[in-house]
């Protein structure tokens, strides 16, 4: 499985979750679930889940997979922090939690499906070579 390609699309994935999270906002969201709380919330979680489980896959090592995993949190509570310069966006805390139960539930389900994820993609490579 050539770990360039997945690195490469790991770097691709973090750039585009930095350009969304600092382009203006639309304003208010007509799809609110709760305080705080809309259909983007579902999109942070799975945005967040996807950038841990894509960090896995691109590090083999204990110690750097879990400086990925506290970098992927550590971009979602800065990229928080930068929405508050942002016009027409906000830093949310409630949105910190979630990127950070994404990137925890990516984990989990590498730990989980890990050894799956990776047999699909090692035939997958293997077909395409």
């Amino acid at each position: 499985m050539p770990i360039s390609k997945i690195r490469l699309t790991l770097v691709f994935y973090v750039l585009s979750v930095v350009l969304v999270s600092l382009l203006p906002g639309g304003g208010p969201s007509l799809w609110r679930i709760g305080k705080g709380l809309d259909v983007f919330t579902l999109v942070h979680f799975l945005a967040y889940s996807g950038m841990a489980v894509l960090a896995l896959l691109s590090f083999g090592s204990r110690t750097a997979r879990f400086l990925a995993l506290l970098s992927a949190v550590g971009l979602g509570a800065l990229l928080e922090w930068g929405q508050s310069f942002v016009p027409s966006r906000e830093m949310s805390l409630i949105d910190q939690i979630v990127n950070t139960l994404g990137v925890l539930s990516g984990a989990l389900f590498f730990r989980f499906q890990g050894s799956t994820l990776v047999d699909w993609l090692r035939s997958f490579f293997e077909q395409q070579a």
